[in-house]
């Protein structure tokens, strides 16, 4: 009768040292997806089409961003060179202006509009989106911690009546703050078209928003000051606009 040969399982020190032979040839693996599924932003929201809605997620990921639905006529995944705008809203708020055309509307360029359901729009969403999008974000998210060096209390007019608050100027930013609803905003200096006043008590700022379906590329927001407009603070805004073209010119 023959006796086969009986296998050794490793000892303990083998199969440790095989084990952690195995975990490091793996682990930039691992962590290259753990840092892939981490970079998504994805939040439950509510499109609203008007007269209906549906739910959904929106997923912002690195190189598209997704409405996910059962709804298949509103479920959309857009790169985001095929996005005109991203407004961030609110916390519960935001818009994507896409290049669609809306035909009962001549053409005007359609706007999804979405209700956070759950989650919400942060900090963390504005510096995600800053790194992603091809064009101006608009935002009422404002960044912490940003040194201010001129506030102005000021009268945001719009339309039929206004909204009132803080205009603070800083290095790198104009921020409109406002305590009403989805009005308060954040601009880099080369996302603002131009400067100008009438006066020494009005302030007009031209941004590229369009994330409202405006046909035209740059909206104004005009503001009454409540004190005279400070000449040094009107003289650094438009050097951060002007400034660099002028250096640049031999």
């Amino acid at each position: 009768m023959r006796i086969g040969r009986v296998r050794k399982k490793p000892n303990r020190l083998v199969r440790g040292i095989m084990k952690r032979t195995m975990l490091l040839l793996f682990w930039p693996v691992i962590l290259s997806s753990l840092s892939m599924a981490a970079a998504d932003i994805k939040l439950r929201v509510r499109h609203d089409h008007g007269i209906k809605s549906c739910q959904g997620e929106i997923i912002f990921g690195e190189s598209t961003v997704a409405y996910e639905t059962t709804n298949k006529k509103h479920a959309r995944v857009w790169k985001y060179q095929d996005i005109q705008q991203i407004g961030l809203l609110g916390p519960k708020r935001l818009a994507i202006l896409t290049y669609e055309d809306r035909k009962i509307v001549f053409g005007k360029d359609r706007v999804f509009n979405f209700e956070i359901l759950d989650g919400e729009v942060n900090e963390a969403t504005w510096i995600f989106l800053e790194k992603h999008v091809t064009k101006p974000l608009v935002s009422e998210i404002i960044p912490a911690g940003v040194p201010v060096k001129y506030s102005i209390p000021v009268k945001h007019l719009k339309g039929w009546g206004g909204t009132q608050g803080t205009l603070e100027i800083t290095d790198s930013f104009v921020v409109y703050l406002t305590a009403a609803r989805s009005d308060s905003r954040v601009w880099r200096y080369e996302n603002i078209g131009s400067v100008g006043s009438t006066g020494p008590y009005q302030l007009r700022l031209t941004t590229m928003e369009r994330v409202n379906g405006e046909y035209g590329g740059e909206k104004n927001f005009i503001f009454d000051l409540k004190e005279r407009l400070n000449k040094e603070a009107y003289d650094f805004i438009w050097w951060k606009l002007n400034g660099p073209g002028i250096s640049a010119v031999p």
